[in-house]
């Protein structure tokens, strides 16, 4: 027999609103949105040196390689005399403006990567101009992994990534951590997501 729930008078409705029926009983409370923790307050465990290190290699390797190709198409290919300064002069001089802008933006982003490790979750931010904060709860973990490039594995670094139950790609991606660490974080997390860890 199926049970209908009573219409509810919205103008009488409260801060804590219970229903009742046959074998069954709904609270519903209101919550005051002014309570609720706020991210900005977390602790956040900033990235290592190393990372700053990588990524800075990684603008490095990319910045030679335009650097190359640039030279590369002055070399193999004729131009006019009259576009002599731009091969001279104007190219290298882009070159260096793009490799200082590359380098500044570069340690900008590092400075708000960050991760803090709570009871029931881990909190990931990161962005330089469109900044994204993540909350995964750790009973919603089913896998984690980790894993390491070569430039990564010069610095010591592994990047930590987590899977949900039900999905196939990461949800969650930390770069940038010491491997000690990210196999730390692995195991310590592995053991809350259990089934009854976070209760105990």
């Amino acid at each position: 027999m199926a049970y209908r729930l009573p219409q509810l008078n919205r103008a009488k409705l409260t801060s804590a609103e219970t229903i009742s029926g046959e074998n069954m009983s709904f609270t519903n409370i209101l919550v005051d949105t002014t309570e609720l923790p706020r991210a900005e307050e977390l602790t956040w465990t900033r990235m290592p040196p190393a990372h700053r290190k990588e990524l800075l290699a990684q603008s490095a390797i990319v910045l030679t390689v335009i650097v190359i190709g640039a030279t590369a198409v002055a070399l193999l290919f004729p131009y006019p005399p009259e576009l002599a300064w731009l091969f001279a002069r104007a190219l290298p001089a882009l070159m260096v403006m793009i490799g200082l802008v590359t380098t500044l933006l570069t340690l900008a982003r590092i400075r708000l990567k960050g991760y803090a490790l709570r009871t029931h979750d881990i909190a990931y931010r990161s962005g330089l101009f469109w900044r994204k904060t993540t909350l995964l709860p750790f009973n919603r973990i089913q896998h984690v992994e980790v894993s390491s490039g070569p430039l990564q594995r010069r610095f010591g670094l592994s990047t930590l990534k987590f899977f949900t139950a039900g999905g196939r790609s990461v949800d969650l991606k930390i770069e940038g951590l010491l491997s000690t660490d990210a196999e730390r974080l692995r195991t310590h997390i592995l053991e809350r997501s259990k089934p009854g860890a976070e209760s105990g």
